[in-house]
């Protein structure tokens, strides 16, 4: 379900720098950046139109070039951060020294920790059945203080209207300020842009892959390929069949766009 809901949304924090990659506005931001950025949001009141923080990486990008809904989601979050390390490194690449790797699967933790002394409330949205249920019992478990005022898991189909006013109303009636989206991408940044318009207040982060990973369905791989920017390569050796097709047409179209945004800020430096 696809309503044009970005068209009220607000753009990027306006206090992040941005770089642009594929037409998308990636934050300048590391994790702590991130969690700043998310207390200036809450800052405007409760009563603010909602908004999203989208973690995207090279299959984030190339979505968003084959499809221009993706696009516009991305650019009508309140932040677009770089979940991969190949985003990453392209931002340094470019110039911005701010910027790191945020990767989706850490900053359900770390957002967490942050806002238990701010009373931040969370709400769990995705994933198979039971597992958001779990992960809101995991990261309770990991952060004491936390608050979780809910957790659902959505049918596998497109909702009815009627369905979709009534999980926007058990989320708007949890109280929740901070809510928690895995179903993958680019389907969550869809529902998100769709969604958060109108849920006053709430900042939604699209995670995706991080619901299973932190509830030990799936293990993450290896620190050192995530080091060096292969961790989708493990993520492929996992899940071949499905994967396969993703990957072998992701990166290297996302090279070519990465190549065309150095190539355009050496032409914009001469």
């Amino acid at each position: 379900m696809h309503d044009n809901s970005t068209s009220f949304l607000m753009a990027h924090d306006p206090d992040v720098e941005v770089y642009e990659v594929g037409g998308v506005p990636v934050a300048a931001v590391d994790m702590a950046g991130m969690i700043a950025s998310m207390k200036r949001y809450f800052a405007r009141g409760a009563t603010a139109p909602g908004g999203f923080i989208a973690f995207c990486g090279a299959h984030g990008i190339v979505e968003s070039q084959k499809d221009a809904r993706v696009k516009d989601a991305h650019r009508a979050a309140w932040l677009t951060v770089a979940d991969g390390r190949p985003l990453f490194w392209l931002g340094r690449l470019l110039g911005h020294r701010s910027v790191g790797q945020v990767p989706g699967i850490e900053s359900i933790e770390a957002v967490c920790r942050a806002g238990v002394p701010l009373g931040w409330k969370h709400y769990f949205l995705g994933g198979a059945d039971e597992v958001a249920e779990s992960l809101a019992a995991e990261m309770a478990r990991r952060v004491p203080g936390l608050q979780v005022v809910g957790h659902e898991t959505p049918p596998f189909r497109a909702l009815s209207d009627g369905e979709v006013e009534a999980m926007r109303a058990r989320v708007r009636d949890s109280g929740a300020q901070v809510a928690w989206i895995g179903l993958g991408a680019p389907k969550q940044e869809l529902f998100m842009a769709d969604h958060v318009g109108h849920l006053p207040g709430l900042i939604a982060m699209g995670v995706g892959a991080a619901f299973d990973v932190n509830t030990g369905r799936v293990r993450r791989a290896p620190r050192v390929l995530q080091a060096i920017g292969l961790e989708w390569s493990y993520r492929l050796a996992l899940e071949p069949r499905r994967l396969w097709s993703r990957y072998s047409m992701a990166v290297p179209r996302f090279l070519g766009i990465a190549a065309a945004s150095l190539l355009a800020r050496s032409r914009k430096a001469a």
